[in-house]
């Protein structure tokens, strides 16, 4: 090839080229969807499908906080995992905090790298409710306990029959549950009025609220709801869609604010939740945003439309939102972050699954194990 050789177009012409050219588009299509949130957001909160709530200050109240982590490393053709859980306990009186307990369960073993993600999310569940089963096993209960683990498990969790491994972690976490609301469920906020509140924390199922915003699904709806709403979002509903509802969902939540509850399991009849046993007593969910910077988080109790009204679904967030003291992206409820904040050691590398993994090499290449065993032996035939 001599030096005249067309080489076509260099990357980086390319990028400056679209840069200029796509960047007006882009900006347009944005704006045009901003300008349609703060359309929207007026009748959404006229309508009562979001609702803005007042912080309890000064607070009283005696919370717990269960959070759970896991690390893995590849090591012997499988995968060793650390899975851990821990309580934490807080006191807050007229404004001021105590920590008064923590407690903690830790597991570390080997599994093979089939669908390992599966089987850990499995481990964290059954070890979060082994921290509850203890907590509520004690004299002095606490007013509510937060959760950062799903309270039930859903189809997508559902392993494949073949995969005997997998299922066998999934049955165990399944009766963990099970076991957990057969024993406890008269103890619990709503089914007792005076009983401890259990609610689960995260950042899923966006916008479900919409899709209970339907003349056949808003039944499911335990807040007071316009009459108007359903027929309004018809007509919003592509627009909806190409917005984008978890856009729209950060656009109209606004600073201490929270949408209307929907009952997970009426509004979505194909999506089944397990166990069997605690399917009937219903999931409803929320999103609230505790401040400016904090992201939207779903809130999940157990119960049904019938069990909750819109009071109580009220205080519950207000005491969420209370305890949710620092405006930041990461910000949790304060006993959660504690318990977030005491499971760093498993995060830390090197740290424990490197040791385990260097001394489980060490003991199978000097095979310490056999030798064990074999002296057990010796000694059982000598006598």
């Amino acid at each position: 090839m001599d030096g005249n050789y067309n080489v076509g177009i260099p990357i980086s012409q390319s990028i400056v080229a679209n840069v200029q050219l796509g960047l007006p588009a882009t900006v347009s299509k944005l704006s045009n969807k901003m300008r349609f949130i703060d359309k929207i957001a007026p009748l959404l909160k006229e309508e009562g499908v979001i609702r803005t709530l007042d912080l309890i200050q000064p607070m009283t109240i005696n919370c717990a906080g269960i959070s759970t982590a896991n690390r893995t490393t590849s090591a012997f053709g499988g995968v060793l995992y650390i899975s851990g859980a821990v309580r934490q306990d807080i006191l807050i009186q007229e404004g001021s905090i105590y920590q008064t307990k923590q407690e903690s369960i830790v597991d570390v073993d080997e599994i093979d790298d089939l669908d390992w993600q599966k089987k850990l999310k499995f481990i964290d569940m059954i070890n979060a409710y082994k921290l509850l089963e203890n907590t509520l096993k004690e004299e002095d209960l606490p007013d509510l306990i937060i959760m950062d683990v799903p309270l039930i498990l859903e189809r997508a969790d559902t392993p494949l029959s073949e995969r005997l491994d997998i299922v066998e972690y999934y049955e165990l976490c399944k009766d963990t549950i099970s076991k957990f609301w057969e024993n406890n469920k008269e103890r619990v906020y709503p089914f007792n009025k005076n009983g401890v509140k259990i609610a689960s924390i995260g950042n899923k199922r966006f916008g479900a609220i919409f899709f209970a915003l339907t003349k056949d699904n808003i039944k499911y709806i335990p807040d007071p709801i316009g009459k108007n709403i359903v027929l309004k979002l018809d007509e919003y509903m592509d627009k909806i869609h190409t917005v984008g509802i978890k856009r729209l969902l950060n656009g109209i939540l606004v600073k201490r604010s929270r949408t209307a509850a929907f009952q997970f399991d009426g509004i979505t009849k194909d999506n089944r939740i397990e166990p069997a046993s605690v399917r009937k007593m219903g999931l409803i969910g929320m999103h609230l945003k505790a401040g400016n910077n904090t992201p939207p988080l779903l809130v999940e109790v157990l119960g049904k439309t019938e069990d909750w009204d819109c009071d109580m679904l009220d205080k519950l967030c207000s005491e969420i939102m209370s305890l949710i003291t620092f405006d930041q992206a990461k910000a949790l409820p304060i006993p959660l972050w504690y318990a977030k904040y005491a499971l760093k050691p498993i995060g830390v590398r090197p740290g424990v699954l490197e040791y385990y993994k260097s001394h489980a090499r060490e003991m199978l290449k000097n095979e310490s194990l056999e030798a064990i065993w074999k002296e057990d032996l010796d000694i059982f035939e000598e006598e």
